[in-house]
């Protein structure tokens, strides 16, 4: 099948082909992207246009998510402890090409536990441009009854605001 060869081409030597990664020793959190160079999704362009471009991203990003998840599981049965979530970040890109990268965030231990229970309870029900042009993408994924969403809004360089907007993913019984 094609589908099988258009994935391995995409994460070929990208940071999310070698879960094994995701359980290295890390002092705080990490964001692997899925896709290191736009370059690497022209063909996908080409063929879906950038909303359907950004759908495929986001649906394969899941699937390396839920690995990750499975992955942790498998290696630690009490359940591995980590703030799994799909980050966004390039929302330039979004304006002037509308595709929205997504990428793997995760904080390993008690502290990323915390972290993303922060994220939650300071975003609350609120808000943005960027939250609801996530939800739109996660929407043409399919996938938005399985999702909560929230933000981080830090100080970057001088007049520039680094959103971050955290897709999280609803396991079991939470609601």
């Amino acid at each position: 099948m094609k589908l099988s060869a258009l994935c391995s081409q995409m994460l070929s030597g990208e940071a999310c082909d070698d879960i094994d990664s995701f359980f290295l020793e890390i002092d705080d959190f990490e964001e692997a992207a899925l896709v290191s160079r736009t370059q690497r999704i022209d063909g996908l362009l080409a063929r879906l246009g950038p909303r359907w471009t950004s759908a495929y991203l986001f649906s394969l990003c899941m699937h390396v998510l839920a690995t990750v998840r499975i992955a942790g599981s498998a290696r630690d049965p009490a359940g591995a402890k980590m703030f799994l979530a799909l980050s966004f970040t390039d929302f330039e890109l979004y304006a002037e090409e509308g595709v929205l990268l997504p990428n793997v965030f995760y904080y390993p231990g008690t502290e990323g536990i915390a972290f993303g229970a922060r994220r939650w309870h300071e975003s609350g029900s609120n808000t943005s441009t960027e939250i609801d042009t996530v939800r739109s993408v996660v929407e043409d994924a399919g996938l938005l009854a399985g999702f909560r969403f929230c933000e981080s809004r830090t100080d970057g360089p001088p007049g520039y605001e680094v959103v971050r907007v955290f897709a999280i993913p609803m396991h079991g019984n939470e609601a």
